[in-house]
This record gives structure tokens, sequence and C-alpha cells, in this order.
């Protein structure tokens, strides 16, 4: 108990990992900022390793320090969340222009006390982002990890996107995040909709717009806008008994998406929309009298 209240006391949070960084955003670690990479070290999603310019002394020390403590449970219960979502607020100022507004696709609103804000959509919702917190214009509950998310798209910025869609196994330094998006967003999705196009596209039309279907002769092909710059693409092939064809899903990125996200982020949206389709097809069969699988 002694040694986890030490721990406590002197835990490292985002902004001790962010000063050891070289601030350059140079993407080298597949995260867009040195930001990005801190928030996501010290919850150990990513090794520190990752950064190639980190002093190997203070590596091995970060690294000693971390694993101690994510080992009794700090980093990765809500006070961490809220230890990161602190040092994001407190980082967020000088993104808060409306020259960022613009290039994020945002509106820029300063009301009469003078405390600025960015609103932009963000799947089938708006929210607000500040100093204080980020909203839901309509009034959802956004959880710890969405409210990092979405002040890492403020912080990181965003570029136009390409036009030219590919899957993540084409994304530099993907192979790890591969197996996460296919077992948690993927083949749940596959599963759910092994054969019912119409009740695939109630379901997924709150959040994505149909597109034509010639895209790699998919079944249905639909474009989802999850921030004003970032665009993902699902694709849809249903199952054929007969055939022996089981039912596939695949999710395709702007070629340039790892500029304005980084591939935790990626994999976290694609969590995000396929818990909302999953749940919209809960309710549809619970509507119905059938026993959602």
């Amino acid at each position: 108990m002694q040694e986890k209240r030490e721990l406590l006391k002197n835990r490292l949070v985002p902004l001790d990992i962010y000063k050891v960084t070289p601030k350059t955003n140079c993407g080298q670690c597949s995260y867009p900022t040195c930001l990005a990479f801190a928030t996501q070290a010290v919850v150990g999603e990513v090794a520190l390793a990752g950064c190639p310019h980190l002093d190997d002394e203070v590596r091995r020390e970060f690294e000693d320090r971390l694993a101690r403590q994510l080992d009794q449970g700090i980093g990765r219960k809500r006070e961490s969340f809220e230890k990161t979502l602190e040092f994001l607020r407190e980082s967020l100022t000088p993104w808060l222009s409306p020259e960022n507004a613009a290039a994020l696709g945002a509106s820029w609103i300063l009301k009469a006390e003078g405390n600025p804000s960015l609103r932009f959509p963000y799947l089938d919702d708006e929210v607000v982002v500040n100093e204080d917190d980020v909203h839901s214009a309509k009034g959802r509950d956004l959880s710890p990890w969405e409210k990092i998310f979405l002040y890492n798209y403020v912080i990181g910025g965003a570029v136009e996107p390409l036009g030219r869609w590919v899957g993540m196994e084409s994304l530099p330094n993907a192979v790890s995040k591969i197996k996460s998006l296919r077992a948690h967003c993927e083949e749940p999705l596959a599963k759910a909709f092994p054969q019912d196009l119409q009740l695939l596209r109630h379901c997924v039309a709150p959040f994505f717009e149909e597109l034509p279907t010639d895209m790699g002769h998919a079944g249905w092909a639909g474009e989802c806008r999850l921030l004003p710059k970032v665009r993902l693409r699902l694709l849809w092939w249903p199952g054929d008994d007969d055939e022996g064809f089981a039912p596939r899903v695949k999710f395709l990125f702007d070629a340039r998406v790892l500029e304005t996200l980084d591939l935790e982020s990626l994999v976290f949206a694609c969590e995000q929309i396929t818990e909302r389709v999953l749940e919209a097809r809960r309710r549809v069969l619970s509507r119905n009298g059938t026993r959602a699988s």
C-alpha cells in the first residue's frame, strides 16, 4: 500500500513524457503529434521506444516507472483519464483560434465572457470544445476516451483528404492495429449482418451515406463523416451459404488520414461506429421480438 501511495504521488503524467520528446511532431512514432504520443504512452497504449528521439537513459528510467505504475493499476483508471484531460485542456488555448477552426472545418465561437470554443460535427452529433470541457450538442454523455480523441483532433490539426481510399494494411506502421480492427470492428459487424441488406441499411443510416456498390464488387458501400476532415468508408459483402462464402466487412481510410489522426484514434473511431451500429441492430431486433446474437 505504501508503495502504491508513493507511485501515485510521483506518477508520470503526459506532460512529463511530452517534455522529453523533441516536440517537432515528426510522426516517426506513427502519431501525428508528440502530444498524442505522450497521452497514449502514459496509459500503456504505445511503448516509449516508439519515439526514436528519446534519450536512452531517460527512456529506460521512464519505462521502469511506467511499468511499475501500470502494474499497480495506476494510469488505466478514470483518474488517469482525468489527468490526461487536464493536461490537454491546459494545452488547448493556442489552438482555439479562428485560423485553426478554419483548418479543422469547425466554427469559431466567442461568447461575451471571452472564452473561445470550437464547434464541429462528430458522427451523428456536433460537439463544442473549449478549455473547460467537451460537450455534445445532443446532450449525450461523452466518455473520457471520446474527449481525449476530440481534443487530439483539435490540437493535432488536420489536412485536406487526398481522396484515395486504402485499407489499414496500407497505412504505415499499422501491423499491430490491423488485428484489433478486425477483431473489434470488422468481424463483429460481419457476424451481425450476414445477409440482411435492409437491416444493415437501417442500422448504418444515421452514420453512413450509401455509395454505389461497384467498389470491390461489395454488396453495400457507405461513407461516414467522422469529423469534418476525416471520412471513413465501409464495405460489406453478404455471406453465401451455397458457395461457402462467409460475410465480410472492411473499413477504408483516406491515404493521408495519419496526418490528421494517429492509428490508435482510428481504431477507436471504428470501435465507436461499430458499437453504435450494433446497438441500433439490438434496438431493431428488440422491437421485433427477436433476440440479438
